[in-house]
């Protein structure tokens, strides 16, 4: 199978890159790089991958890789809260935008399958258990990104047989292009590093899933053409901020808990997720648990495979706040952008 990754030289795409080229298929990765790093690509994706660099907005390039995809992966953008809010207009370029200019290119060449990378982030703040029946409640510019994206696909693709989104769970854990500023691995690197470990609240709920285990979720998507929308991750990885910090400093018996605030005034979400139907179709798929991914984070630094947690390329945040100061990226504001940026502030004018 010919599997197009769009946005796959980042933490995410790198992981899936190498499951899926271990797996025997044909992966073309497709990235902007948008990130300040000083790795290359190369050194980072699978040596049977090819590797193109370009703008995810750009209408023509994504016809381009399209043309001979056997499905195509949207995973690319801007992650997380703290970075959409440096620039809404870039933020909804990228994550609402680009997406829906690749929909349009896939349709156009007859991708069969079309997989779109969203986020548990969209349930935001829900008492009880949410699934994927759950009216989403988006608290900010990421979640509304991916919020609008699964209710528009469908319109653009045509037929929503073809569509996938994936509702990940937070991600941890060791990846080729590695981040540290997700709550897990910002907690066990900080402990690794510094002796202390970062809290701010501490009752908060959130699930977790594994990197590895999103590509093995990827990959048994792909290959069962499983589609609609399915929450990834696993439910005994329901999680709060506290447990996470508890479970650092079992792992990291030196570290200490720095406790901040007891409110992360922030971030509101709390949500607890049942991952039941993943299970179901993909048994034992998000296996992995928070103390192998905390083991992952910490040998990274205590081994010298990271050695300074600090550096901005690291942090999604920070990283993408350099790439906009230096001009590395920027709003393009085509016609595409603009007619998707319209339609973004049309559908959250009252939030």
């Amino acid at each position: 199978m010919h599997v197009v990754l769009l946005g796959g030289a980042g933490y995410l795409g790198t992981a899936a890159s190498h499951h899926l080229a271990a797996l025997g298929h044909d992966v073309t990765v497709v990235d902007g790089l948008i990130y300040h790093r000083e790795d290359d690509p190369a050194a980072v994706l699978p040596r049977t991958a090819r590797f193109v660099h370009g703008d995810l907005r750009d209408a023509a390039l994504l016809a381009r890789v399209s043309a001979d995809a056997d499905a195509v992966v949207h995973l690319g953008g801007i992650v997380g809260e703290p970075a959409s809010q440096l620039d809404e207009q870039l933020a909804v370029e990228l994550n609402y935008g680009s997406p829906m200019i690749a929909a349009e290119a896939a349709t156009a060449a007859g991708v069969g399958h079309y997989v779109f990378f969203s986020s548990c982030s969209v349930y935001g703040l829900h008492e009880g258990t949410v699934d994927e029946d759950t009216e989403p409640n988006p608290l900010g510019i990421y979640a509304r990104t991916k919020v609008l994206a699964e209710r528009r696909l469908p319109d653009v693709l045509g037929s929503p047989s073809a569509l996938t989104c994936l509702r990940l769970a937070t991600v941890h854990g060791a990846s080729p292009r590695q981040r540290l500023d997700s709550v897990v691995n910002k907690m066990a690197s900080h402990a690794a590093s510094s002796g202390r470990i970062p809290l701010n609240g501490g009752s908060q709920r959130r699930p977790l899933v594994h990197v590895g285990d999103v590509a093995r979720v990827l990959a048994g998507v792909l290959e069962q053409r499983l589609t609609g929308a399915w929450n990834v991750g696993s439910d005994p990885e329901n999680h709060t901020i506290g447990d996470i910090a508890a479970t650092v400093a079992e792992v990291v018996p030196s570290a200490v808990i720095d406790r901040g605030p007891e409110r992360n005034e922030a971030d509101a979400r709390d949500y607890r997720v049942s991952f039941a139907r993943i299970e179901r179709a993909l048994p034992g798929a998000c296996a992995t648990t928070l103390k192998d991914g905390v083991r992952e984070i910490a040998d990274l630094v205590l081994t010298g495979a990271v050695t300074d947690p600090g550096q901005a390329q690291y942090d999604n945040h920070r990283g993408l706040l350099g790439a906009v100061t230096s001009g590395k990226v920027g709003r393009l504001e085509s016609a595409d952008c603009r007619r998707y940026g319209a339609e973004y502030t049309s559908a959250w004018a009252a939030s």
